[in-house]
């Protein structure tokens, strides 16, 4: 069950960055209330640029603008800054529905249902077959690739 641990975990936090409403509040947390709106509409665009590429450009732009005023607004922002734009390797037709980690702990909830029943796996691709299984049976019915 090792390896199964370690293939689950090497997986999520590459999915979990995903959470960018996580990040988004953490980092209005650190700006004044009388600026939260100026400066969350401006953070909202950077996740809501079409590329990857793009999305580095306007995140590179807030940090200037920022970057002086808030410190540690822009610390929390740039500490996991790969991570939180992680969702753009997926088909765009998936990013509205990786705004947020709770469908993703969702899944991982019930992989662990699944998994958590049987006691001793015999191999890990037995263990991954059902951790497969439990992911395939999962439809997202406005999902269209």
């Amino acid at each position: 069950m090792g390896g199964f641990l370690r293939s689950r975990n090497s997986l999520r936090p590459r999915l979990v960055s995903a959470g960018r409403s996580h990040k988004q509040r953490n980092v209005l947390h650190a700006i004044p209330r009388r600026e939260r709106g100026e400066v969350q509409a401006e953070l909202v665009g950077i996740w809501e640029q079409p590329t990857k590429q793009e999305a580095v450009a306007q995140l590179e732009a807030f940090k200037a603008k920022y970057g002086k005023r808030y410190p540690e607004a822009l610390r929390s922002l740039a500490e996991q800054q790969e991570k939180t734009l992680t969702f753009y390797e997926f088909p765009a037709t998936m990013h509205r529905h990786m705004q947020t980690t709770n469908a993703i702990e969702s899944l991982w909830s019930l992989v662990r249902q699944r998994t958590d029943q049987i006691d001793v796996f015999t191999t890990e691709t037995s263990c991954l077959t059902i951790v497969w299984a439990t992911i395939q049976d999962i439809r997202l019915p406005e999902l269209s690739l």
